[in-house]
Parts: C-alpha cells; sequence; structure tokens
C-alpha cells in the first residue's frame, strides 16, 4: 500500500473528525487551554461531570488488517473510558465520509439527504439513490441535481416499498456534521438534534444500549481523554469491518464500526494495537 501524506484540510474533509490529523492522532483536536470561568454565578463547567455527549467515537481509516478509531474529547473535563472491539451489526449505515455513505443489508431502496451552501444560502435536498443486496456506497457527489460540496446529512434504509422519507426501516444521522460543515461551509449554519429533529446515529446507538448489561473494567481496553483533545487506537480488523463499542463506568455510550473505505497516512505496526498512536512526524503542509 503505497502512503502518501496527507494535508490537514483533506484529511479533515477525508475523515470527519475535529483532530487536524486521524492516521493515528494523541494531542489538540481544537485550540484553548480546555478551562472556563463560570459567569452569572453558575457553576465552574471544568467541575460538573462530563456529558456522554461531549464524548465521541470516530472510525478513522484503516491500514490493511488494522482499523483505526479515534475519541474526542469536546468537554471540559478529561474523561477516563473502556472499549473492546464487536462484531458489527449485519444491517447498518455507515458514513465513510462527509460525502459518502455505505449501507449493508438488503433493501428495496435508500434515500440520502444531502445540504449544500449555494450563493450564500443553505440547500437542501433528498434523494432515492436505489436498492442493496449486500453492500453498496453511495457518493453525492454523483447525484444528478446535487453540488460537488454538498454533504449528507441522514440515510434511511427501506426494505419494502412505500419509500416515504421519515419511515426508514434503518435510520441514521451523520454523527460528524457539524465537523462536515466547518469543513466544507467554514461553519456550522445547520444546528441539528433539537426543537424535534431526529437524534444521530449516536444518540440513537445510546437509546438502545438498554439491552447491553455493563461491562466490568477488566473486559475492557482502557482510554484517558483530556479536554479539548483527539486520541487514537488501533484494533485487529483481519476479517473485515469491525465495530468498537466505548464505555465509561461500564455503560455503552456508542458503538461504531470501522471505516474501511479510508486508507491511513502511514502505516500501523502490529505492535501498536490496542495502544494510544501517535501522529505522523509531518503533514505534506509542513514541508518547504
Amino acid at each position: 500500500m503505497t502512503q502518501q501524506l496527507p494535508s490537514r484540510r483533506e484529511w479533515l474533509r477525508r475523515v470527519t473528525v475535529t483532530a487536524a490529523v486521524i492516521g493515528g492522532a494523541s494531542g489538540s483536536a481544537v485550540a484553548g487551554d480546555g478551562t472556563e470561568t463560570a459567569t452569572d454565578g453558575g457553576a465552574d463547567p471544568a467541575c460538573a461531570e462530563p456529558d456522554p455527549a461531549d464524548v465521541r467515537l470516530v472510525p478513522a481509516c484503516t491500514d490493511d488488517d488494522v482499523a483505526v478509531f479515534c475519541v474526542t474529547n469536546d468537554g471540559a473535563r478529561p474523561v477516563s473510558l473502556g472499549w473492546r472491539p464487536v462484531e458489527p451489526p449485519e444491517e447498518r449505515i455507515e458514513f465513510v465520509d462527509c460525502q459518502t455513505v455505505r449501507v449493508v443489508g438488503e433493501f428495496a431502496d435508500v434515500i440520502l439527504e444531502a445540504t449544500f451552501l449555494s450563493g450564500g444560502e443553505i440547500g437542501n435536498v433528498i434523494e432515492p439513490v436505489g436498492e442493496v443486496d449486500g453492500v453498496r456506497t453511495f457518493d453525492v457527489r454523483e447525484l444528478e441535481g446535487v453540488p460537488d460540496d454538498a454533504i449528507v446529512g441522514t440515510a434511511e434504509a427501506f426494505r419494502d416499498d412505500p419509500v416515504v422519507p421519515g419511515t426508514g426501516d434503518l435510520t441514521a444521522s451523520n454523527p460528524e456534521f457539524d465537523a462536515c460543515q466547518e469543513a466544507f461551509f467554514g461553519e456550522v449554519l445547520v444546528e441539528r438534534g433539537s426543537g424535534g429533529e431526529e437524534a444521530s446515529e449516536d444518540e440513537e446507538l445510546v437509546e438502545d444500549a438498554d439491552g447491553v448489561e455493563d461491562v466490568p473494567a477488566d473486559d475492557l481496553e482502557s482510554l484517558a481523554v483530556a479536554p479539548g483533545e483527539t486520541t487514537c487506537f488501533a484494533v485487529e480488523a483481519s476479517n473485515g469491518p469491525v465495530a468498537v463499542q466505548l464505555f465509561r463506568d461500564g455503560e455503552l455510550l456508542v458503538e461504531r464500526t470501522s471505516a474501511a473505505d479510508v486508507a491511513c497516512p502511514r502505516p500501523i505496526p502490529a505492535d501498536e494495537i490496542g495502544s494510544d498512536l501517535s501522529p505522523p512526524d509531518e503533514f505534506v503542509d509542513d514541508r518547504p
């Protein structure tokens, strides 16, 4: 496999993570020192218990038989987490990057919702893209009438007719929709997850976690992420895509499937499986 140095912007666009590099990175994902000052007599956010919504698990890339996942802590306090690899669901919708969706299963049709910026105004289009018989990947740039800078917001899969938006048998929202907007539009222009809108893929997975019993810490790999930082780790994936479950205090936060369509910008040695990864020595942007 030929490894090429990524540019910071290109890697953000491909992987849709707020960290500057995901080939494996352990470092600051956003500017700032992670501290906040209380105002109006309110409690100091740094003293508050971390919110599960502040923790994001993103499948980053693959290198031969290895999959890389990254965890971002958007909160004001460090978090101690645990993770384990599991078999991915037989039916699933995977957001490969901001513009690409992979659907696994048997479905009569799939609908994608794409958001784009035209003339300074936000546009939205909902398009049926066809059936799925096993595995199929859809790229919104290949849809007629959809601008090349469109990003995918949601995807719905239907086992049978009728195909009506909002009634899909399997539905998922892009868990990195905000990061995609920042990468393509320069800022977040569409807020999600409020005002009765559908939950993100991560939120849906947390809701479905009731059937998962608490897992002892000894059965999990440990992971600590400082506030405002992203930490990545490698998982063996010799039999194809692998899923990772992320836990805090034994409670399942989210499950994500590896991003098989995104190649890592550097080889991942076998001895780095299960451990935090270090960033590449340089980006293409750093060269004189």
